[in-house]
């Protein structure tokens, strides 16, 4: 069973990420909530939109959070991907202050192509084991998700409540799983959501995620990742998202 040290998940850190902070000598004040993406034209689409009405708070040399301004909100495009690379950073904006999230981005569809609302993610990945005890699923936020759902369905998107699968070697997506993943009803795979609803739990903030399907896998691969409509949804997904963050 991983991890390899016993109830891991119970035992103190030797550092947290606000003693990280206090050694750059972060004095930024950050946003209270954040969208988090992975696409850069999800980026380009932010900026062209909201040209003059952001300020960019940079926290790497790489990643940069952009606030809207009169908006205790803001938005990131992560560089990088996988769970580790997230949770490190999504541990930093936690402890800059950052309590609700929302995290969206492309995933492989198991069953059809759409836009899939995540109500629990697969722990395929050995970050989220870090930082729970041992089991086969891990949540969002139930009302943050549900007050999505509605932003979606509003901007006249549809929306499938769906599980996840999340694995953090994607050229290792064997047939077998695919097939059987496809079989429990799974709809999506990628690989950041269960450690991101791990931390979120851990760290008691909130959370709540959506893909839009890139990429079939079926008896063959099937990319989409540069079609057209593909951008066009994952626009609009920003605008729910973000119109989900503004409200109370």
């Amino acid at each position: 069973m991983y991890p390899q040290f016993k109830d891991k998940h119970v035992h103190e850190a030797l550092f947290h990420p606000k003693d990280y902070l206090k050694y750059r000598k972060f004095k930024k004040k950050f946003p209270k909530k954040c969208v988090i993406t992975y696409q850069s034209s999800v980026l380009r689409y932010f900026k062209r939109k909201y040209k003059g009405k952001y300020e960019s708070l940079r926290l790497h040399h790489n990643v940069t959070v952009h606030k809207i301004k009169g908006q205790n909100l803001g938005f990131l495009k992560l560089n990088g991907i996988g769970a580790p690379n997230a949770v490190t950073y999504f541990e930093e904006l936690i402890a800059l202050g950052i309590k609700e999230f929302i995290n969206i981005g492309t995933a492989g569809g198991l069953q059809h192509e759409g836009i899939f609302l995540c109500t629990k993610a697969l722990r395929d990945e050995g970050t989220s084991h870090h930082y729970l005890p041992h089991g086969k699923y891990t949540f969002p936020d139930k009302k943050l998700t549900l007050k999505f759902k509605k932003q979606l369905i509003n901007a006249g998107l549809n929306p499938e409540e769906s599980t996840t699968w999340t694995i953090d070697a994607p050229y290792r997506e064997t047939k077998a799983e695919v097939e059987h993943y496809r079989k429990k009803g799974v709809a999506t795979v990628e690989m950041e959501a269960s450690a991101l609803f791990a931390v979120a739990r851990y760290r008691k903030v909130k959370i709540a995620s959506a893909f839009v399907v890139s990429d079939m896998l079926g008896k063959n691969w099937e990319p989409k990742f540069y079609h057209l409509s593909l951008k066009k949804t994952l626009n609009k997904v920003l605008d729910s998202a973000i119109g989900c963050l503004k409200g109370k």
